[in-house]
């Protein structure tokens, strides 16, 4: 049994929970409690860090929550979700697709950018669905370095939607078809999609700070006196002629069904691009979670809207919590937790989506406390070698001292020639692997020529190239990936006998000399025919794959004459 804490970072909220864990069973709350951030602090991570570890000190002295072991989750605006499709292939294959996806998809430059990635669902039509997440590695320091200021050891980072999945999926087992959860933070709103085992997400900037900030504008007053009148006299107005008995009343809960028409349009316009771009399913049902969820009449707008049926998430339907806490308190409190229950399931169980994106200071700084108890048994043996030679020492001393002196005296000698020996074996080496270097270039750009007079001669006049493109395995050339396309009235003429015109120029290509002579090893793997164009792609596979030279030192060739 373990204790464990769990913390979501909002925009301007903080939750944090204690949870007791067992491995294989559901976590058990503790306890748990809010807390504030100021407005935009996670827009500048240098101070961001410092203001993280004001809160959670804050945080942990009034609720009694003693520091541990963390498991954060990141709000959805501060992380930048993807999801691609691959070719469903080998493991490393994909792992080389879904690099260049990260590439292309990432807005901001890798260097500066902690990412993971997730497979979603099973392989459909010879392509696997990926979710990518990437965040800021300066943000991702900050929050670390404020945690362990604050006595927490962060343990694993993920994103606030991909912990609601899991929690749905643990909570929910039986639910059949697609579950859409709308999650109303401060600043966005989180769309997620639990779509058996299949999650998609969304992050919309309309949420509870907006229906705020449009009853400060329609009434004509501060942010924080529109917050306490949306608290304690906000409510979502029904549809129709429908009109309340007070005016004021009247007026703001229609200024808070304009904010939620406009969220519900941004809601409709994701369910269609989760239907059309990532082949999903309608949703059947919608869970409401988040502060601004709890609006009354909240529930009864989306049933409207959407024309489904709506209701809170409850994410404590087969985990404990506990029983002494106000049941009115924690009932409402319970909409909020979510995503603290999703993070604390990553700890003893295996959780259908996983996503880490701790930074690599965290993760040396677990390695080296794991090795600190190696290090204080190296410590004590080295105390009790170093006893036993001051002993040794201490008594043969006055016999050997002359021997030593001469034996130092020739040891620095040999140390002398030995360091520039040294010295020019390093600079040996570096020769060898500059000139290795150049080899390898020069054999490159004789076989990239090789190649490219191969396809001028198989290639029949009529017939161009497209796209043409190496075929790497690490930094080794194996051969070419080209695109070809042809006319439609002249493709049976270049063709030949027997033959389609793809299969006239797999042929042609594999007469040459340079790419493999079975026409099986060059195939052709995507042909697209129209009714004025015919386009295929073909991989074209060189006859004699180069082979990585062995390098060998200098010492090894010494020590073999």
């Amino acid at each position: 049994m373990e204790r464990i804490l769990t913390l979501n970072i909002g925009a301007t909220r903080l939750a944090l929970a204690e949870f007791e864990v067992r491995p294989g069973k559901g976590p058990n709350l503790l306890r748990y409690t809010f807390g504030d951030l100021p407005d935009g602090a996670a827009d500048t991570p240098e101070t961001f860090g410092v203001e993280l570890e004001q809160a959670l000190r804050g945080m942990m002295s009034a609720s009694g929550i003693r520091p541990g072991r963390t498991l954060v989750a990141l709000s959805g605006q501060m992380a930048f979700p993807r999801f691609v499709k691959v070719l469903a292939e080998s493991p490393e294959k994909m792992r080389e697709q879904i690099g260049f996806e990260v590439e292309q998809n990432v807005p901001f430059p890798l260097s500066e950018a902690i990412w993971d990635d997730a497979l979603v669902g099973q392989p459909d039509a010879g392509e696997q669905h990926v979710m990518i997440v990437a965040a800021r590695a300066d943000l991702v320091g900050a929050i670390g370095r404020g945690l362990i200021n604050a006595g927490c050891e962060p343990e694993l980072v993920d994103v606030a939607p991909v912990a609601i999945y899991n929690a749905v999926r643990f909570n929910y087992p039986d639910a059949e078809g697609c579950t859409l959860v709308v999650d109303i933070g401060a600043r966005c709103t989180n769309l997620v999609f639990v779509d058996q085992d299949r999650i998609f997400y969304r992050t919309i900037p309309v949420a509870g700070n907006t229906i705020t900030a449009e009853i400060a504008k329609t009434f004509g007053i501060s942010f924080e006196e529109a917050e306490a009148l949306k608290r304690e006299r906000g409510l979502v107005a029904q549809g129709g002629a429908f009109a309340m008995a007070d005016p004021e009343d009247d007026r703001l809960s229609k200024v808070i069904r304009n904010v939620m028409t406009r969220l519900n349009a941004e809601i409709s316009r994701s369910i269609a691009f989760y239907r059309s771009q990532q082949e999903g399913n309608a949703p059947v049902r919608v869970l409401l979670s988040g502060g601004a969820s709890q609006l009354p009449y909240m529930q009864n707008f989306f049933e409207e809207k959407l024309q489904v049926e709506a209701d809170f998430l409850n994410p404590f339907i087969t985990v404990g919590y506990p029983t002494g806490v106000d049941a009115d308190q924690f009932g409402r409190d319970a909409f909020s937790l979510p995503v603290l229950v999703g993070m604390a399931l990553r700890r003893g169980l295996t959780c259908p989506v996983e996503i880490n994106l701790v930074s690599q200071d965290v993760v040396a700084r677990k390695e080296f406390r794991r090795r600190l108890p190696f290090f204080a048994i190296a410590a004590a043996g080295l105390v009790v070698i170093m006893g036993i030679w001051l002993i040794y020492v201490g008594r043969l001393g006055s016999l050997y001292r002359d021997q030593c002196e001469v034996a130092q005296s020739s040891i620095g000698r040999y140390e002398a020639l030995k360091a520039r020996y040294d010295k020019a074996d390093k600079a040996a080496q570096e020769a060898e692997a500059r000139a290795a270097a150049y080899r390898a270039l020069l054999n490159g750009r004789t076989a990239w020529m090789k190649m490219l007079v191969a396809v001028d001669k198989a290639i029949p006049d009529g017939l161009w190239v497209t796209n043409l493109a190496a075929k790497r395995e690490g930094t080794a050339l194996q051969g070419l990936n080209l695109s070809v396309s042809v006319w439609r009235d002249i493709e049976g003429r270049l063709s030949a006998k027997g033959k389609t015109i793809d299969e006239t120029v797999a042929a042609a290509l594999a007469a040459q000399p340079v790419f493999a002579a079975d026409t099986k090893d060059i195939p052709i793997s995507k042909k697209t025919q129209m009714d004025w164009l015919t386009s295929f792609d073909i991989t074209a596979t060189l006859r004699e794959l180069p082979k990585p030279q062995a390098q060998t030192s200098r010492k090894a060739r010494r020590s073999r004459r």
